[in-house]
């Protein structure tokens, strides 16, 4: 398994993987993790202490670090010119030249690797392809569809279309975390094998206990790009509610600025996993707000607010993942964040009604659960003993 991110690095995109090799021993695989020493950008955390350490842990020299030194606005066209498929060109190198000789090593019957970063995929396919090994990508985010793909030029363009294609044709099967991008991807590459696990939760983590007397409202998770608390602000400052209080954990970019509201606001920045607990036995119900541009996206967290049993009032693109997802799963309420006028009326309806919300079953979403998901694909795809 190739995991760029791995405990103890307290990125999101670290569970994935961790939870993953964690459950396969269940199903009769045993996981031989590849990562990324702990980038020194991420915070740490130490609540998956439990986490069997990576068999390896490579330390490749990052180039790009040095365009930081230079003004942003010129750094980030640099790394979008000279960096392909991304900044960690030092990580794609070193796992291109360590591959063979793990594998030789190892012994493994397939190859597993995560997108974070894009790169990973790119160099495990191509270790696939030489040693003649099963390779199964798995897409944390989307690519040539991603919300922040910026190429530098039309060449880029191609090249990042070219890349993308390529590592998918090399892919005896293919994952994604979002139906939505499932269903782009069979409809670019109607010849690929491609599935959905999503994200999810593991019960074991934290406990949560039955909510309090209070109503508190709680965001948590980073503040960036198109995902922001202020279209919730402005809803719940329009329903002239003084007894909510509404709470920001997580903000690790410390992007957020609580301004004057005639409720109270909290705001801090990361919190261990293992903290969640506390906090979400302490909340009512949880928000997410999102742009148009992220329509596709699927946080994540929604699924931590599953696990947790409390609703979520999303302000979300009409039509788009998160909307579709709430439909689905029956895990709260969305409106479109393109009629602001919808969201004061549909948010007071919301707090009233949340003594009569009822949990739905998240079996279907607990890390075991899905690493069983995966375990069928793997078998599927080699030949076993």
């Amino acid at each position: 398994m190739v995991a760029f991110h791995y405990p103890p690095s307290g990125a999101v995109a670290a569970q994935r993987p961790h939870k993953f090799a964690r459950y396969l021993s269940e199903q009769g695989w045993e996981a031989v993790v590849v990562a990324r020493r702990p980038d020194p950008r991420q915070p740490g955390d130490s609540s998956f202490s439990d986490a069997a350490p990576p068999r390896v842990r490579l330390s490749p020299f990052e180039p790009s670090r040095f365009l930081g030194l230079l003004p942003r606005s010129l750094a980030d066209g640099l790394r979008r010119a000279l960096l392909v498929p991304d900044e960690e060109a030092g990580w794609m190198a070193s796992l291109a030249l360590s591959l063979p000789s793990l594998v030789r090593r190892f012994r493994p019957d397939v190859l597993w690797a995560n997108s974070v970063p894009t790169g990973s995929l790119v160099a495990a396919a191509w270790a696939a392809r030489r040693l003649g090994l099963p390779f199964v990508a798995d897409f944390h985010n989307e690519w040539t569809r991603n919300m922040y793909y910026r190429p530098a030029s039309v060449l880029h363009d191609r090249i990042h279309h070219r890349l993308e294609a390529w590592v998918i044709r090399s892919a005896r099967a293919v994952t994604t975390l979002n139906p939505l991008h499932t269903d782009d991807l069979r409809t670019r590459f109607p010849g690929a094998r491609v599935e959905t696990i999503e994200n999810g939760f593991d019960s074991a983590d934290y406990e949560v206990g039955p909510p309090g007397p209070r109503t508190v409202f709680t965001y948590a998770g980073a503040i960036y790009g198109y995902q922001g608390p202020e279209p919730f602000l402005r809803a719940l400052a329009g329903t002239g509610r003084r007894d909510v209080e509404v709470r920001i954990v997580g903000d690790r970019f410390g992007a957020f600025r609580a301004g004057n509201w005639p409720f109270p606001v909290t705001a801090g920045g990361h919190l261990p996993h293992r903290e969640l607990g506390r906090v979400f036995s302490e909340s009512s119900a949880f928000f997410l707000c999102l742009e148009t541009p992220a329509a596709r996206q699927l946080p994540a967290k929604l699924y931590e607010y599953l696990r947790a049993g409390r609703p979520t009032f999303a302000i979300v693109p009409r039509g788009g993942a998160v909307e579709q997802w709430l439909a689905r799963t029956g895990a709260g309420r969305a409106v479109p964040s393109e009629d602001p006028a919808s969201w004061t009326p549909a948010l007071a309806r919301f707090i009233e009604d949340l003594p009569q919300y009822l949990v739905p079953d998240a079996a279907a979403f607990h890390r075991r659960t899905l690493t069983a998901q995966l375990a069928s694909i793997l078998d599927r795809v080699t030949v076993r003993p």
